[in-house]
């Protein structure tokens, strides 16, 4: 399950993990088809990114960047992952056994049920402090 922090438009220099070294004969094609998509459509979907300090680190295909970079774009649209979050859900998800091995919820019912405890847990929590 992915939680996203934002949705920012990314100078390309703050980006890291793009070379252009990542062009080669395997991955040429796939940079063509995606140079001739976003000439055609423009950028449709955001890119994934991570964020560490003030730098971001590309998730995905390298290839569709460095098609944007040829194309002379500045900056690209990005979804920023919230990676904390993400891993406390899934641990949450484990100790719930609401995941399967795809990571996929089980039971939406079940997981509203387990949700709702949740909260009322953290409510109770608070009210008890304020005794």
């Amino acid at each position: 399950m992915k939680v996203y922090k934002e949705f920012k438009e990314i100078d390309l220099k703050d980006i890291k993990g793009v070379k252009n070294d990542t062009i080669c004969s395997e991955n040429l094609e796939k940079f063509r088809r995606y140079r001739n998509l976003i000439k055609k459509q423009g950028i449709r979907k955001p890119f994934e990114v991570i964020q560490k300090g003030n730098d971001y680190y590309i998730l995905g295909d390298r290839a569709k960047i460095l098609a944007a970079v040829m194309l002379g774009y500045n900056k690209i649209p990005c979804l920023i992952r919230d990676t904390e979050k993400e891993i406390l859900l899934r641990k949450f998800n484990k100790l719930f056994g609401a995941e399967d091995e795809n990571y996929e919820i089980k039971n939406n019912k079940f997981m509203i049920s387990i949700v709702v405890i949740f909260i009322l847990y953290i409510i109770y929590g608070i009210l008890r402090n304020f005794k």
